[in-house]
């Protein structure tokens, strides 16, 4: 539990707010945001507290463009309160575009190395599964 009294729902950044769809670019934030993604956010900030961590969140300059790129994209900070993390936060759960959910045993196939190295996030699962061309 947060000093709120809500437990914390850390949200990656890239491939889950922002749409990331050409990957990382050198670290421009060049997207969209992910479809309906601000109106969950304002729903869930009823239950918990929201906490943006990312790759980009150890240096200021990348929480700066963070919260920039958002306030272009609509957002309002007093309507959908974010925090932004610069270590990773005690979270009750997080959402990510890459990871694969711990059962208690490593032996299980989603955590077989080859079929980890397999492992796609949405956006290039949509990429792979499109209509080839030519």
């Amino acid at each position: 539990m947060s000093s709120s009294g809500l437990p914390i729902l850390t949200i990656d950044f890239d491939g889950v707010i922002h749409d990331y769809k050409r990957g990382w670019q050198k670290g421009a934030i060049y997207g969209e945001l992910t479809d309906g993604f601000l109106e969950w956010a304002e729903r869930a900030r009823l239950y918990f507290r929201l906490v943006v961590y990312s790759s980009r969140s150890s240096d200021p300059a990348g929480i700066q463009n963070m919260i920039d790129w958002l306030t272009s994209k609509g957002w309002d900070a007093g309507r959908v309160p974010l925090e932004f993390a610069h270590e990773k936060p005690p979270s009750f759960l997080t959402i990510d575009d890459r990871c694969i959910r711990f059962e208690g045993t490593w032996d299980v196939p989603e955590l077989g190395p080859d079929r980890m190295r397999k492992f796609l996030p949405w956006m290039m699962k949509e990429k792979a599964d499109a209509p080839q061309s030519g």
